[in-house]
């Protein structure tokens, strides 16, 4: 029997395949899903929050957590939904390895409604600032927490001090709160109104 070498005759070029980008709209905010447990902080900061959210619910403060750890991805498509709402260059969003998202729709109307209903979906609409690119939520040391109480409250500290709240505003806004959480290592975001929910390890 006679064998013969067969040289390939198909072209050996890697070949590259370009996948078309998705335009922008409520159905990515499901995707890069983040937690609202306290469970997915680093372990010192989870005891903290807990501990200031067991003693604000003693004193009969209403605790409803929305955000903890939040991927990269999930804080980039935030970032950029909110920015192009508020009139921001859809064409100037940079791209992200791994979010195969298209910002620029046919008209630049179609782009900002686009990401005025992603940043509605994430809860983010009313925000005077654009979430961070990179926060402490990617890092596991924050919680957005919607606080809210009626009347007057006493509140353990940290140190076992019994603090009596009877100003307002009945939100986690409120100064006497926040020396309260500050006890606990839980700090309020130190930017003001501007992020009303945000507390973490260091305020920012």
């Amino acid at each position: 029997m006679t064998t013969a070498q067969l040289t390939p005759q198909s072209n050996q070029t890697p070949a590259v395949v370009s996948v078309a980008k998705e335009l922008s709209g409520p159905q990515w905010v499901p995707r890069f899903p983040g937690s609202h447990a306290t469970s997915a902080l680093t372990p010192e900061f989870r005891i903290a929050v807990d501990s200031f959210i067991e003693a604000m619910e003693a004193a009969g403060i209403e605790v409803h957590p929305a955000s903890t750890y939040r991927p990269p991805e999930r804080s980039y498509l935030m970032h950029w939904a909110w920015r192009i709402k508020n009139g921001a260059d859809p064409a100037l969003a940079p791209a992200m390895d791994g979010v195969n998202i298209e910002w620029v729709h046919p008209t630049l109307a179609a782009s900002r409604n686009a990401a005025r209903e992603m940043a509605v979906a994430y809860n983010i609409d009313s925000l005077g600032v654009p979430p961070a690119l990179h926060s402490l939520h990617n890092e596991r040391q924050a919680i957005d927490m919607r606080i809210t109480w009626s009347g007057t409250i006493t509140i353990k500290d940290a140190n076992g001090t019994m603090v009596q709240i009877d100003t307002t505003p009945r939100t986690g806004m409120n100064a006497q709160l926040k020396v309260v959480g500050a006890s606990y290592n839980v700090k309020k975001f130190v930017g003001g109104a501007s992020d009303k929910p945000h507390w973490s390890t260091t305020g920012h």
